[in-house]
């Protein structure tokens, strides 16, 4: 069709009345089509934010650490190098950054008795002195000589394991007659008609749960060294071993756990294929875990349970009084409002942190949502460093920094973040609006540190914890049974406790079985 236009003679035939509605017509419609291309741009923009969030999640780097962009503060959570004494406080809450300097890096000085303490846990045998003859020491000193202090060396050697076959004889007696048989008594065994010792038993606990490797590596490197053990032999073993003696030791680490005066809590999805409930559902390993800044000794309790529902950490936490230090999971929030008066939840910092970080690092801080996001990030860093100042004061110290200093910024981070919210400037369905809004509703949880100074700023020591069931987990793949899964919950608390005290999981894990089977026997 061929397109007609109007000529000038035929608009001034056109009437008045009718050219005024088609210029109001044609107004509005610009105006739509205004509105609509604004809208595209957001969604487009948003869109490049979720592809650049994805792509850095999928291929970036994974520090929180942001340190290589000019001018940026330093993102990292424990640093108390992020900014330093001589900041002062501008008045939107966020600390002055200081000018770029150049970084002169010094090689670090040799510490002095490095290599004795490295080497102080290690047994040291002392080898014979070795010395040069008489008859050549006379030869070199024909007017006399003495001895002076030796000089004194170390070096390292290294013995692989290996394995040894104990061959026990049991003296059988039988009388003249028929009086019967008798035998001799046998030692104690940990299973029985199982070549199974307490050493091979915690061998294999370091090699699974402390060095994180799946059972086939095990049998691979126990078949290096002569000694051919199926991989369903050693976790049937352990599977007993949980059943038959850690049992009891569980209920006695739960039951210190929650004499603790705040809690860490996390959870992680794994696969199970043998779980009756199809093949792409999902179990969860929860931690829980405390430490000595809470009036605790070191305890850490992994969890197996089939869901992620309020039901698992509700019964785990039955008789707990106390502070539970979680991310912004609405499960615990649901605890905490069914027990207003025992049972408090502190939010996270750094999953609010993470969300801002995640943006900057994809899409930089000179895009619109990035200049927000890269705000953020320097306001909650400015409030670690305050907070981390008096990170080694007393309590009574600690409260005091926080309610004068630390609060300000919250406060001044909070009223920012809600002038920010539902703004027409921010599309919200983008990654930046989503993190906005997630700090806000998490408000209550995340100030609620400022009243107490023994609540840490995030749940970093929980991710921490779960971290090592994932470490394993990206190795194993799957836990192929429910029986499997709650051996390997018990197996995975006494490895992590054992370190948290300062003991060696190897030599633990023995103490803990020789106890066992001799109240087993007794």
């Amino acid at each position: 069709m061929e397109k007609q236009t109007i000529s000038r003679d035929e608009l001034h035939k056109i009437p008045h009345d009718l050219l005024v509605d088609m210029f109001l017509q044609l107004n509005s419609s610009l105006t739509i089509m205004q509105q609509q291309n604004e809208t595209l741009i957001k969604q487009v923009s948003s869109l490049q934010e979720s592809i650049a969030v994805l792509t850095q999640q999928r291929f970036g780097r994974k520090t929180e650490k942001l340190s290589e962009m000019p001018g940026q503060l330093s993102l990292a959570f424990d640093s108390s190098d992020a900014v330093n004494e001589a900041e002062v406080r501008t008045d939107d809450g966020i600390l002055e950054e200081p000018e770029i300097q150049t970084v002169v890096t010094r090689l670090k000085a040799k510490t002095k008795g490095k290599r004795e303490a490295d080497l102080a846990g290690i047994e040291t045998i002392v080898e014979p002195a070795i010395t040069i003859p008489e008859e050549q020491l006379t030869e070199l000193f024909p007017r006399g000589y003495h001895q002076l202090p030796y000089e004194v060396y170390k070096d390292l050697e290294y013995q692989p394991a290996m394995f040894v076959v104990h061959e026990h004889h049991i003296a059988v007696y039988a009388g003249n007659g028929d009086t019967g048989v008798v035998r001799a008594d046998r030692p104690d065994r940990l299973l029985k008609n199982s070549i199974l010792t307490t050493s091979l038993a915690a061998g294999i606990f370091e090699e699974k749960y402390v060095n994180h490797s799946p059972y086939n590596r095990i049998e691979a490197s126990f078949k290096c060294k002569d000694a051919n053990i199926a991989r369903q032999n050693m976790a049937g073993w352990m599977i007993t071993i949980y059943d038959r003696y850690l049992r009891p030791l569980g209920r006695e680490f739960h039951k210190e756990l929650l004499k603790s005066k705040l809690i860490h809590c996390d959870e992680t999805p794994f696969k199970m294929p043998d779980n009756g409930r199809g093949p792409n559902s999902k179990e969860y390993m929860w931690v829980y875990h405390t430490c000595e800044r809470y009036d605790s000794p070191p305890i850490f309790i992994y969890d197996y349970q089939q869901t992620r529902k309020a039901e698992n950490p509700r019964n785990f936490l039955d008789r707990y009084k106390g502070i539970l230090m979680t991310d912004g999971y609405q499960v615990y929030h649901t605890l905490a409002e069914e027990r207003p008066d025992e049972l408090k939840v502190a939010g996270c910092w750094a999953h609010a942190k993470h969300k801002f970080t995640e943006i900057v690092k994809s899409v930089g801080a000179k895009t619109s949502n990035g200049i927000i996001a890269d705000k953020a990030n320097r306001r909650i860093s400015a409030i670690y460093h305050v907070d981390n100042m008096y990170k080694e004061s007393s309590l009574e110290e600690r409260l005091d920094n926080r309610k004068n200093s630390v609060k300000p910024l919250v406060d001044e981070y909070f009223a920012w973040l809600k002038t920010l919210q539902g703004s027409p400037e921010i599309d919200q369905s983008s990654k930046t609006a989503k993190a906005i809004n997630y700090s806000i509703n998490q408000e209550p949880y995340l100030r609620l540190f400022l009243t107490n100074a023994i609540i840490p700023l995030d749940n970093n020591d929980a991710e921490r914890s779960i971290r090592t069931f994932c470490v394993g987990k990206k190795n194993w793949q799957i836990i192929d049974s429910k029986q499997g899964a709650e051996a390997s919950a018990m197996l995975y608390s006494i490895a992590e406790t054992a370190k948290a005290n300062g003991l060696k999981p190897y030599e633990y894990f023995q103490y803990i079985l020789l106890g066992s089977d001799a109240a087993a026997s007794g």
